[in-house]
């Protein structure tokens, strides 16, 4: 792709755009790339017009990164961390997926297992070889992008060579299989704490979670009721992964009791309590470990890695990147069988085998790097799925800044900059039919405006004809342009044919 600069503000007049509906007043038409001056002229014409505005401004020099820790007011867009501060990291994660399912399928009697399975977390038990891989995590924390601080929505951007991904309750939800919906309390305010006096010496009694490994280890499940048993499973299971932490801290009290009621505990948003917490351990977990490593070498030269912790379910976190990241080495992880949720596909190979300057170096190859997925969408298998049904109200939208920056690598190559955009961040639902713009679906629409700068020097404005399934603008050099750089996406949404026009 031509590596356009500006010097210098380009306009574009309604004369530009007048041939456009020249043939036929009352056209459906999408502008994807218009200027605001643009805007009363276009909109006077009889036409249905969705302008998504933006103007050039003179050249901007080279993305600028600044570290976590150097400032609570970098960018949203910008990687936390430059390349050239990136670190090797050694992670340890507080969660024992593996370790848990086979403690469970080696305690629980036959019937108790078979109960297990049919219950809400029966379907990680096909999970019993599921090593952690920190080398991968680090490299995928290194490329964190900053986000609004007062986001409602929770979630986090991430960027892998040139492309951005995203980890949403959406991806969490196709990927762990956990329900979402609103959290209520539970109707018995009092708890009797029954499993606690029972069978863990007592409500004063102190139990941290590595000791209520042991103390699961040593119950005598062939002895037990089988409910009795399925609570303490579920219980351990939600205590142990989804809210993996560290040994010594003290395991939820409040959820061993509310177990008791075990409809209450089936009905409650696991997804959404999972991932409240890989959220907030993910989005703090490099916060100001540059600078400890830089103090760390001052006294250790030979000090080049920085420790730290994960904590809640980070084995959700690996199946998301497994997805969202086409081509990663077999050496790494292999997709078995087509299954949903879609942890069930993925087997990570031991992590002793995978180097941080491999990982690292792959994340940063284009040629390497295959289908990358900025989102997670369900199948239709998937679509019909209890837990998927349960988020749908609450899909979180693409932020306005992600699209600004998608736009400068697209349109610009990163040589001019965005200043504004109109309609905010509803382009890349509309274009997924998620939501409609003015009540209308893609398939209302009949034509896209896609302006054009020609080397710098000339202003030209190609239309894709979704009557006709053509590019239309007569110039090649201006079909070669649309085609490198927006026609991927808009075959994807409407299902054109490719016909070079002479």
């Amino acid at each position: 792709m031509t590596r356009l600069k500006y010097e210098k503000t380009y306009e574009l007049t309604f004369e530009d755009l007048r041939f456009i509906s020249s043939s036929s007043t009352g056209d459906r038409i999408v502008a994807m790339l218009s200027y605001e001056s643009c805007t009363t002229s276009v909109a006077a014409e009889d036409s249905t017009i969705w302008l998504l505005s933006f103007k050039l401004g003179e050249q901007t020099p080279s993305a600028q990164y600044m570290a976590k820790s150097e400032s609570s007011d970098i960018e949203v867009g910008k990687m936390y961390f430059r390349y050239a501060d990136h670190f090797s990291g050694r992670i340890s994660s507080m969660c024992k997926l593996s370790l848990v399912v086979k403690a469970i399928e080696e305690k629980l009697t036959k019937r108790q297992l078979s109960m297990f399975k049919k219950d809400i977390f029966g379907h990680f038990l096909e999970c019993r070889s599921f090593p952690f891989s920190g080398v991968i995590l680090h490299n995928l924390l290194l490329r964190q992008v900053a986000h609004e601080e007062d986001s409602r929505e929770d979630q986090l951007w991430f960027q892998i060579g040139e492309h951005l991904i995203r980890l949403s309750i959406v991806e969490w939800c196709l990927v762990t299989g956990l329900s979402f919906g609103v959290d209520t309390k539970q109707k018995n305010d009092e708890m009797e704490q029954r499993l606690r006096n029972t069978y863990f010496g007592g409500v004063h009694r102190k139990i941290s979670v590595n000791e209520f490994d042991a103390v699961f280890k040593k119950l005598k499940f062939e002895e037990m009721d089988n409910m009795e048993a399925l609570k303490i499973a579920l219980f351990y299971f939600t205590d142990r992964v989804l809210n993996a932490r560290k040994n010594h801290c003290q395991i939820n009290f409040d959820w061993l009791d509310q177990v008791d009621d075990i409809e209450y505990f089936r009905k409650r948003p696991w997804g959404l309590l999972s991932w409240e917490i890989i959220y907030e351990s993910l989005d703090n977990a490099l916060f100001q470990k540059d600078e400890k490593l830089k103090r760390t070498r001052l006294k250790n030269p030979d000090h080049n890695i920085e420790k730290y912790n994960l904590y809640g379910f980070t084995s959700g976190v690996q199946a998301w990147i497994y997805e969202a990241i086409g081509g990663l080495p077999s050496t790494w992880v292999v997709k078995t069988k087509k299954k949903i949720p879609r942890i069930l596909q993925w087997k990570p190979m031991v992590y002793l085998i995978i180097n941080f300057a491999e990982v690292y170096s792959f994340f940063n190859d284009e040629s390497r790097l295959e289908d990358i997925l900025q989102t997670l969408e369900p199948n239709s298998t998937e679509s019909s799925r209890k837990y998927w049904l349960s988020v749908k109200d609450y899909m979180p939208s693409i932020p306005d800044w992600v699209h600004k920056v998608f736009l400068n690598q697209l349109w610009n190559n990163g040589d001019c900059a965005v200043d504004s955009l109109v309609f905010d961040d509803r382009l890349n639902s509309y274009l997924c039919g998620r939501q409609h713009t003015m009540s209308k679906s893609m398939t209302d629409v009949d034509m896209l405006l896609i302006p054009v700068n020609l080397d710098g020097a000339h202003w030209v404005l190609a239309r894709v004809d979704f009557r006709k399934n053509k590019i239309l603008d007569g110039r090649s050099e201006c079909y070669k342009i649309v085609q490198e750089i927006t026609i991927s996406i808009l075959l994807e949404v409407s299902g054109c044919t490719l016909i070079r026009c002479s």
